[in-house]
């Protein structure tokens, strides 16, 4: 019977581990560590249009703020916060920045090369053996939410996380679902443990 316990307790720990790395977005987080994070209940947007544009190579969609505001909203709702309209009341506000950037990946593999070959100036073929270096240039688009906390009372930040990912025209074609998985990868830190 134990055996059989931990082989479930190893599947679902490896399941989870695999679901957060379907996503394929990677989160970093940061916060204060002095911030006592246990007696917040409640929180607001930060203004009644709370994205910023960050950093980014093409025009932003206008269509991604409602998106990505009613995804946060979900995500906290799940977590057992309540929002509430007037960010005077709340405990925390939040507020949240999109961009993206064409980036370049270079990769060099060593290769290996070899064959028959005939000398300038001299008689005879030969064999050639030689090792050179073939290079693979990528571009892609990294694209990147990031998702800041402040605390009200106090007037400050106290948490903040950064979601980045390669986009693929699939990410584009299936926006609601990059848009799920970009805001449960950043707020997973939220709050931290």
């Amino acid at each position: 019977m134990a055996v059989k316990k931990a082989y479930l307790l190893t599947l679902l720990l490896v399941s989870l581990s695999v679901a957060g790395c379907a996503s394929g977005f990677k989160a970093t987080y940061d916060f204060d560590p002095d911030h006592d994070f246990s007696g917040h209940t409640s929180w607001a947007w930060i203004s009644e249009n709370p994205m910023k544009i960050g950093s980014t190579d093409r025009i932003p969609n206008p269509l991604l703020e409602p998106r990505i505001m009613a995804t946060i909203e979900d995500n906290l709702a799940t977590k057992g916060y309540t929002k509430v309209e007037n960010p005077e009341s709340a405990d925390f506000v939040v507020a949240f920045t999109i961009g993206s950037r064409e980036e370049i990946k270079v990769d060099s593999y060593p290769s290996y090369y070899g064959g028959y070959g005939y000398p300038r100036g001299w008689g005879g073929a030969y064999y050639g053996v030689g090792y050179g270096t073939e290079t693979r240039v990528r571009q892609y688009q990294k694209g990147m939410l990031a998702v800041d906390i402040f605390d009200v009372a106090d007037r400050r930040p106290m948490w903040h996380g950064v979601a980045t990912k390669s986009i693929s025209d699939s990410d584009r074609k299936e926006m609601d679902v990059t848009i799920n998985a970009a805001v449960t990868a950043v707020l997973a830190g939220f709050p931290p443990q």
